[in-house]
């Protein structure tokens, strides 16, 4: 999917081809946390709700005849269908376009800022090359859902294009006609939306910082991740009138979330991908945390403990900055994750050693390759030089013959040059570096290291 961003802080036009890895670098405040975490709120739960209430209230651009036609039918006969390949081939452009025209409105919110200005914000995107994914993940997508204890139903089976709206009879009449659009809208539209990422979940810088938080500190009601719409209640923070920005809301959420979990089972019957996350999650803790972390429940409170070995349990306050920076993506990836949801990571490298760095470089290909996408901003050497050793591993003609060279030794660790992007943010603008051959033609780390290393032989000079 390609986007392009203009007038966003310091960016003044940016055009970024969105992969199942994208990653943005360059220096500090040239705009690479605030690009990803605008495509966050277009393409995410934030860019969903706000765009359903304004269709809801008439404040949209775009209408759409063919949802004004299931809706008349529906009223008259009690029953209506709608091709949702037809409509998203169609009018998903539009749609997500339409999203993104009103982005400025809720920006300031989104980034918790009185003071920053998003007027002028433009972001376009094109889906050319990724339509045809689009429609296989609507084609297998699955709704069965109820309005009024039955009085309405959706179902939508899996590999199935017919979206049906239904009822018994004359029992529509119960229901307010505003009743009825709602949900019908609401049911098109998330179909729609979900079909870019089923859900995205932010990393933000603070991570290492909430995770160390008594989970009492941000209770949240509990709502099911793919309840798009749904809003958490204020959050302790709020209610101190302390703005968050919705990032670090999400990591709230993602946090609370986990701690109620206590197994993904059926969610395994229904997709074994899912199983395959809590296997990374294992192995995330077993190979490079070297400990385990999970929840305990004692008589007076629940907390989040590390386990370097058996007879050792600490609290996140006094655990390594390492701990605190991955323990995050440790509950996510075991309790919440699922295929083609998108992970926004704000500088996977932050405390941790350049073995770490690397390591962890090969994990996030791990997990594209598992069918997630990944976002993150960085500024470290290791992951973007190790990035392209990956890219070339995976043209090898016999993996297993190299993977032994690698941190983590695994062949699921090599990635495809045609699932990986790589943009320098500098000058108001992002430039693509990944060339032909996969080689990353990046300066602005390499630049730093030439000058490191002629102040030393200037001083040597001196010095004789």
């Amino acid at each position: 999917m390609k986007v392009e961003i203009r007038n966003l802080g310091v960016i003044e036009k940016a055009e970024i081809d969105l992969k199942p890895l994208t990653v943005f670098i360059g220096r500090n405040g040239e705009g690479k946390t605030w690009a990803a975490y605008t495509l966050s709120a277009i393409l995410g739960q934030q860019g969903y709700g706000n765009y359903l209430k304004a269709y809801l209230d008439g404040k949209t651009q775009q209408t759409y005849p063919i949802i004004d036609s299931a809706l008349q039918q529906l009223l008259d006969e009690g029953n209506a269908q709608i091709d949702m390949i037809e409509f998203a081939n169609d009018c998903a452009e539009i749609y997500i376009n339409d999203v993104a025209r009103l982005a400025p409105n809720w920006m300031r919110s989104f980034m918790a800022t009185e003071r920053a200005d998003f007027d002028n914000l433009q972001v376009d995107l094109n889906l050319a090359e990724t339509k045809a994914e689009l429609l296989k993940r609507i084609k297998s997508a699955s709704v069965e859902s109820e309005i009024s204890l039955g009085l309405l139903n959706a179902l939508k089976e899996s590999d199935e294009g017919i979206l049906y709206f239904y009822s018994n009879g004359k029992i529509l009449n119960k229901l307010p006609k505003k009743a009825i659009k709602q949900f019908v809208i609401q049911e098109i539209f998330q179909m729609l939306h979900k079909a870019f990422y089923a859900y995205i979940h932010i990393f933000p810088t603070e991570r290492t910082t909430f995770i160390t938080f008594p989970l009492s500190s941000f209770e949240l009601r509990e709502v099911r991740s793919e309840e798009l719409l749904k809003e958490t209640d204020k959050s302790e923070f709020e209610r101190r009138k302390t703005p968050l920005g919705e990032p670090v809301k999400r990591l709230l959420e993602m946090i609370i979330w986990s701690s109620r979990k206590k197994d993904r089972e059926e969610e395994i019957k229904k997709n074994p991908l899912v199983e395959g996350y809590v296997k990374l999650a294992d192995f995330l803790e077993k190979e490079i945390l070297q400990g385990k972390v999970g929840f305990e429940t004692s008589e007076l409170r629940k907390e989040l403990l590390f386990q370097p070995k058996e007879s050792t349990k600490l609290e996140m306050p006094i655990v390594s900055s390492m701990v605190k920076e991955l323990a995050p993506l440790v509950l996510c990836l075991r309790y919440l994750v699922e295929p083609n949801e998108l992970l926004i990571i704000d500088e996977p490298e932050m405390n941790l050693h350049p073995a770490a760095q690397v390591e962890i470089a090969e994990f996030l290909a791990m997990l594209v390759n598992a069918g997630l996408h990944v976002l993150i901003t960085t500024h470290s050497p290791y992951i973007v030089d190790h990035l392209a050793n990956l890219m070339q591993a995976a043209k090898h003609e016999d993996p297993d013959s190299i993977k032994e060279m690698f941190y983590l030794e695994r062949t699921d660790a090599f990635i495809s040059q045609e699932k990986v992007s790589v943009y320098l943010f500098e000058d108001g603008t992002a430039k693509n570096i990944i060339s032909e051959e996969g080689t990353i033609n990046w300066e602005t780390f390499g630049q730093v290291s030439d000058d490191v290393s002629h102040i030393y032989a200037n001083l040597l000079k001196i010095q004789d």
